[in-house]
């Protein structure tokens, strides 16, 4: 069964919602935020770059078990765009900032080597590090479904999905990368890391779970559901990786079905219209949102405004989303898929 763009609208919402959770998670303090609504929020920071991550699998499984060429080029081109293109117009913007403010922060032309080669540079656009590891598990598993036959292949990651959790737990994996140079723990100190989260998403996909319980679908909600609002009152055995472990698995994976399942095929066309709107530059804002914030920090520092710490989030996501569209509308495919 073909997923359309409608069936496509809950995750889209999701991703919207996943992209402010980032921003809240770089740039929120809660303190004096206590009601319900900033709890559940807060609560929520841990699972966005898991759900980005199982919605990147989910909907490139089919190309990364191609074996096609052409097909898995354009999939690493469509990755390695935004790592290249945002490390690029941050490094320019801070550079202009040094010398307009005088802040003298450094931005040397190897920083934007760094920032371009390793998705991670902590003076030019740490955030990137997202798009680095995509590169490298895209690899990873084009490269297994190209080296062994399907059935093998898809042994493989669950292999690796368990292999991943056993090094997790194990500990040993972030410890060797704990004092290593922030570039190389933010990339490949951090694929065993986002491994599982990978592997779920081409699990889903090679199992056809939408295609399969979709006639069961507000059965799977409710569960689903209940499975997610349960999971912040069990206690999940730690580990030492940020997003490590079972909690954000399991919460990340019930969050991801209850919008892969929602109704909404069909929505009044106006409705669609809106949400395709505002969720079209994720991608935009998630590569941009410490960009927007540092420069926001100096615009209010010189005009002496000072907004709450939430109405700062929702300012740099009304930025991003700005700058994306911007971005957006300048001649060659290259920009826009820098942003969407």
């Amino acid at each position: 069964m073909q997923k359309s763009n409608k069936i496509n609208l809950g995750i889209n919402i999701l991703r919207m919602w996943m992209a402010f959770e980032v921003i809240l998670l770089h740039r929120m303090s809660w303190k004096g935020y206590d009601d319900l609504f900033f709890d559940f929020l807060k609560s929520c920071e841990l699972f966005s770059v898991p759900v980005f991550v199982i919605i990147a699998f989910y909907f490139g499984a089919k190309t990364i078990e191609s074996k096609d060429a052409t097909r898995i080029g354009r999939r690493f081109v469509r990755l390695i765009i935004p790592q290249v293109g945002w490390a690029l117009v941050c490094w320019i913007v801070y550079v202009l900032t040094d010398i307009i403010f005088m802040h003298h922060l450094d931005h040397s032309f190897s920083d934007l080597l760094i920032a371009i080669i390793s998705g991670c540079r902590q003076n030019t656009n740490p955030s990137t590090w997202f798009q680095a590891v995509l590169i490298l598990l895209t690899g990873f598993y084009c490269a297994a479904f190209k080296v062994l036959r399907n059935r093998h292949a898809w042994i493989f990651v669950v292999f690796s999905f368990l292999l991943a959790l056993f090094i997790q737990f194990d500990g040993s994996y972030f410890r060797f990368f704990s004092d290593k140079p922030y570039e190389l723990l933010n990339t490949i100190g951090r694929v065993f890391e986002i491994m599982p989260f990978a592997a779920v998403g081409l699990l889903l996909s090679h199992f056809k779970v939408y295609e399969k319980l979709m006639k069961r679908r507000y059965i799977v909600i409710c569960l689903s559901l209940l499975m997610f609002f349960a999971g912040f009152h069990i206690t999940f055995p730690n580990v030492e990786d940020f997003f490590g472990g079972i909690y954000p698995l399991y919460m990340a994976l019930f969050l991801f079905l209850i919008f892969l399942f929602l109704p909404l095929e069909d929505i009044d066309d106006r409705y669609e219209n809106v949400i395709q709107t505002a969720s079209r530059f994720t991608l935009g804002i998630y590569c941009s949102h410490r960009l927007a914030y540092g420069i926001l920090d100096i615009i209010y520092e010189i005009t002496g405004i000072t907004p709450g710490s939430f109405a700062k989030c929702l300012i740099t996501y009304a930025v991003c989303y700005a700058v994306s569209y911007i971005v957006s509308l300048f001649p060659g495919k290259i920009f826009r898929n820098m942003v969407d």
